[in-house]
């Protein structure tokens, strides 16, 4: 069993990559390309959801950790490296897991700022940086906060052809 501060170290690897990436793109489809429609946003959802959070997900499970490592168990043979479709599985889990509790959240902080009267510094909410930005911190800050507790569940998790195990180095 994993303690909580293992659980985050894999947590920050699962996902500072991706957010380092998503604030530069932001900042280059909006910052210094100056694009106002969808179209690159949603070509970079696309991408990164098809291609850059499996990349992480392999690169995060591949690393070995103070003591410990994940291994993939498909028909009895273990690896250290995940395959694509076993990382997509591995990040899909941890995506439908986590953006109903983030968004639950995120109803939550809405209503106590409401409850309280408190009032947020008004940005411009018509800015597509300012918008897009605002959305890879919440997506940042909800994965730092909720992965830790949906770790234990992708690991004992049976997927089709393979499971995840923890063994020590």
């Amino acid at each position: 069993m994993l303690t909580f501060r293992d659980r985050f170290r894999l947590t920050w690897e699962l996902t500072w990559p991706l957010a380092l990436l998503d604030l530069g793109v932001v900042v280059l489809i909006h910052g210094a390309f100056d694009a106002k429609g969808e179209v690159p946003d949603s070509v970079w959802g696309l991408i990164a959801f098809f291609g850059v959070s499996p990349w992480v997900v392999r690169r995060a499970l591949e690393r070995s950790y103070a003591g410990w490592h994940v291994v993939a168990v498909a028909r009895g043979v273990s690896s250290r490296r995940l395959n694509y479709q076993q990382s997509f599985k591995v990040m899909w889990l941890l995506a439908w897991r986590s953006i109903p509790l983030a968004l639950l959240a995120l109803l939550v902080v809405s209503a106590l700022f409401r409850v309280s009267g408190l009032k947020l510094p008004q940005g411009s909410l018509d800015d597509p940086l300012v918008n897009a930005f605002g959305l890879s911190m919440i997506d940042t800050v909800s994965s730092l906060v909720l992965y830790p507790l949906l770790i234990p569940g992708m690991l004992k998790k049976r997927y089709r052809g393979f499971h995840l195990e923890v063994r020590s180095t």
